[in-house]
């Protein structure tokens, strides 16, 4: 497989070349990763965007977010033909600062799962190892840049869909705070807990894109050794045993650089998050899905939620869907689920209240089989595929929070392995920050 690029890297290619020679090595290595399922559209042709600091660098997008170039099928087949005819937020600000938009990237279907297995456009293979999934949902945006094609792709995240990929194709992948980067023009599951974000090879590349997209700067950190808290129960629990070892020997790495780790708990947050994270979901995605539609400027306005899952192909999101249609999450029950996430939004203000971000295994296992949709093995038992990946990202992304998930090594097999960092709300700038910093650390 080929290897991350870093912005750094394309800006010295753009240096020694031209534009349009990058932006064609880029075409021409997006039409030839048909053998990993990276991208649902490439563009034929592509002329160099505006001057600006992206300014010749050929960029991705996940297939869920609208771009006005290309249609946005949100990996299913009833939106296949559906040209929105417009930008989302992050894509207009990646635009603006030069950036070529040279394709969309495959996904799981309608972003309601985390391996990437997309039975109705065919499924997204893990660079290290095709015959594994490399996560999801995001999976096409992460494989687009793990195997350089691109040095940034855009994706979203629901509940771990960008640092899930991230983690299982060693790269970095940020989780903004809800509504930091805008939450319309992109096909939807849930206004509450769904976010765009980006993937790269490094922090700074990251930082420069969250910049560029909310006008903000990173901020400064404090004039004292970052302090990051350790949640060991429910986060350190039943991990493969190469995941558990790879993050041991990075918190040792980093506690030997100066960074002062802090045993910590995030009260009851895997059972709160039980109790309330599925019923939201599954409650606005039968309002949020259609009213998604009906701004859209093609015959796909007229769509209902009960036409798109009538279409839908991947079993396990059709699953899904026909239980969001079966009216079982009534409106009790969401007002419920809304209260108890205030309940899992105290617990990790408790959890932050003396330290800087939270720090954590990113999921639990490596990345499993292609095909393992319903069970995997962790340490040689059967496992729920979904909420067992989900595990250490959904609670916080239930809570509206942003977190991001570095490189922490890999296992004997090659397989990355990802290590997290989690702030509070609004934290974005900080959390960048002491990423940048980690990074520089376990380097």
């Amino acid at each position: 497989m080929s290897t991350p690029t870093s912005l750094d890297q394309v800006r010295r290619r753009l240096a020694g070349s031209s534009p349009e020679a990058v932006l064609a090595e880029a075409l021409a290595a997006a039409r030839g990763s048909h053998d990993l399922g990276v991208f649902l559209a490439v563009a034929e042709d592509v002329t160099p965007g505006a001057d600006g600091p992206l300014a010749g660098v050929p960029v991705a997008v996940k297939d869920n977010l609208d771009t006005h170039d290309f249609p946005t099928t949100g990996g299913t087949p009833a939106l296949r033909a559906s040209r929105p005819g417009r930008d989302h937020h992050a894509v207009e600000r990646l635009r603006a600062a030069g950036a070529t938009v040279i394709g969309k990237t495959n996904l799981h279907e309608l972003a309601l799962g985390i391996t990437s297995n997309n039975a109705a456009f065919g499924p997204v293979r893990n660079p290290h190892d095709p015959s594994r999934s490399p996560g999801g949902s995001s999976g096409g945006s992460a494989v687009a840049v793990a195997t350089g094609i691109v040095p940034i792709a855009l994706g979203t995240d629901t509940g771990g869909s960008l640092r899930v990929p991230a983690a299982h194709c060693g790269i970095v992948g940020f989780r903004p705070t809800v509504g930091r980067w805008g939450d319309d023009r992109a096909v939807p599951i849930s206004h509450t807990r769904d976010t765009a974000g980006v993937l790269a090879s490094t922090v700074a590349d990251v930082a420069l894109v969250d910049g560029l997209v909310t006008g903000t700067a990173v901020a400064t950190l404090p004039g004292r050794a970052p302090r990051l808290g350790v949640p060991r129960a429910g986060f350190f629990d039943d991990l493969h045993p190469e995941v558990a070892s790879v993050v041991g020997r990075a918190l040792d790495k980093l506690a030997d650089a100066g960074v002062e780790l802090v045993e910590t708990t995030v009260p009851d947050a895997h059972e709160l998050d039980a109790a309330c994270g599925f019923p939201i979901v599954f409650h606005e995605i039968v309002r949020d899905l259609p009213a998604y539609l009906a701004t859209l400027p093609g015959p796909e306005r007229e769509l209902t939620f009960a036409d798109v899952l009538a279409r839908i192909a991947s079993p396990d999101v059709r699953g899904a869907c026909e239980f969001a249609a079966s009216g079982s999450v009534t409106d009790e029950v969401y007002r419920e689920a809304l209260a108890t996430r205030d309940r899992l939004r105290a617990a990790y203000a408790t959890a932050l209240r003396d330290v800087d971000a939270l720090v954590y295994p990113t999921v639990p296992l490596p990345a499993p089989p292609l095909g393992d949709d319903e069970t995997t093995e962790l340490d040689g038992r059967a496992v729920p595929t979904f909420v067992t990946t989900i595990r250490n990202t959904a609670p916080g992304s239930t809570a509206g929070m942003p977190a991001i998930s570095l490189p922490a090594g890999t296992t004997g097999a090659g397989l990355p392995v990802g290590l997290s960092l989690e702030a509070g709300p609004d934290g974005d700038a900080l959390l960048l920050a002491l990423a940048a910093e980690v990074e520089r650390r376990l380097a």
